[in-house]
């Protein structure tokens, strides 16, 4: 399976669509990089992963350039699936304004103040909440509106939407066992005031993972372990179970290999231009699985890139190889014998049928979503009231959850194709 991984995009409001944007002629040199790649590997790339800060001040004009970026260039570019992305939120997704309330500063300065043996519990104690939940997570509301399309955004459970604390995505892999991509969220508690060590990660990061038969684990959260006041638990518990792990914000690219697990640290696909070592960089991964089912082996392929100049070269192992081979061992398992359905949503999902013919793939959560999504709102919530798909309690959601909660009802009623043809023909209208 064919990884696309970048990090801290850096989206900035200031520059974007200027003549003098700054990063004009990186992000070209970024995607004439990704076709040469992608035409050296010899496949498309199967997913996108995006270790956060999408964004540079989480405001919603940057995210609505990044998703058109994305789509119309870096998808293109690498031959993948829109609905392929999977995200994580960094410091940079973070709407300071919206931050700088007075609630939110009392309670990043409680939750800094409480002795780190207790912090999980105290972060625990607001995330039960939907109240002071919601208020925790709202300086990312811009960010979750942008990682909606996705099915990525994270905040306070909720039943209806599908939302959970952190992103969680299957893959199938190509002995059929399952790829399991984690998004944790460290930006729970995020100001002017950021430092190592003073970082939070979600509390479930460290409790949520546990070993399936037949599935590999990978991990992303923005901030690395120094970073985090309460990693003991939750690096103890990746170290443990999950075989990679990719970080973000510090911009440096860096491998780290032990004996169970690989950790990435990405690099930064727009670093600040003041940085003392300014040195733009993302990563090809190539993930297989090879041995018999009692003596299985993940085997990593890692194409290391870093700008020079104008065009980008490889950054290869400490022998000088490129790409970076590692191989971890991987507990016993056999596919089950009875053909199983396919968690990979990069296949193509069975025909569906309407008035007895075949009309192409049928309709997913996902695949609706990112239709719904790219309506007007109004139109949105004129589709679900005409399905009749909306109920008492919605009006607390944000909008792109209150489009969410719609698509999985359709869902549970059987009604997808029917809300997927409705979706088609308010879109063939408006074009």
């Amino acid at each position: 399976m064919l990884l696309l991984h970048l990090s801290d995009i850096h989206f900035n409001n200031r520059d974007i669509e200027k003549p003098y944007d700054q990063n004009l002629g990186l992000r070209d040199d970024t995607i004439n990089d990704i076709k040469t790649m992608r035409e050296k590997i010899g496949r498309d790339v199967d997913a996108i992963l995006i270790s956060g800060d999408i964004a540079y001040h989480g405001q919603q004009f940057e995210y609505e350039y990044a998703a058109k970026w994305l789509e119309e260039d870096v998808c293109a570019a690498a031959g993948c699936a829109f609905e392929n992305i999977f995200v994580i939120p960094g410091n940079h997704d973070v709407d300071r304004k919206a931050a700088a309330e007075p609630i939110h500063e009392d309670a990043r300065r409680t939750l800094r103040a409480t002795d780190v043996g207790k912090s999980n519990a105290a972060i625990k104690r607001y995330v039960d909440s939907e109240a002071s939940s919601e208020m925790l997570f709202k300086p990312i509301e811009n960010y979750n509106r942008f990682a909606a399309k996705f099915l990525c955004e994270v905040g306070f459970h909720q039943k209806d939407t599908g939302q959970k604390p952190y992103a969680r995505r299957d893959f199938l892999l190509n002995d059929k066992s399952t790829l399991r991509l984690w998004g944790f969220n460290s930006v729970l508690v995020c100001d002017a005031d950021d430092d190592v060590n003073k970082m939070f990660v979600d509390p479930s990061a460290a409790e949520i993972i546990k070993r399936d038969d037949g599935v590999t684990h990978l991990v992303m959260c923005h901030h690395p372990f120094n970073w985090l006041r309460n990693s003991e638990e939750f690096q103890g518990r990746i170290d443990a179970v999950a075989k990679l792990h990719l970080f973000g914000h510090e911009h440096s690219l860096r491998v780290e290999e032990y004996r169970k697990f690989t950790r990435i640290k990405a690099g930064a696909l727009h670093p600040d231009r003041d940085e003392g070592r300014w040195q733009p960089g993302y990563n090809f991964i190539d993930l297989s699985v090879s041995g018999p089912p009692d003596k299985r082996v993940l085997q990593i392929k890692l194409w290391v890139r870093h700008l020079f100049g104008t065009r980008y070269i490889a950054a290869p192992d400490e022998e000088g190889n490129d790409p970076w081979e590692l191989h971890h061992d991987l507990r016993p398992w056999s596919p089950p014998q009875e053909p199983v359905a396919a968690v990979n949503e990069v296949a193509v999902a069975p025909a569906a049928c309407k008035g007895g013919a075949m009309v192409g793939p049928a309709p997913t959560v996902r695949s609706v979503a990112i239709k719904i999504l790219a309506l007007r709102e109004f139109d949105q919530r004129k589709i679900i009231t005409e399905l009749n798909l909306h109920q008492d309690g919605d009006q607390r959601l944000a909008d792109y959850a209150f489009a969410i909660a719609a698509v999985r009802r359709a869902e549970a009623r059987g009604d997808l194709v029917r809300l997927n043809d409705v979706i088609d023909k308010y879109s063939g209208a408006r074009n």
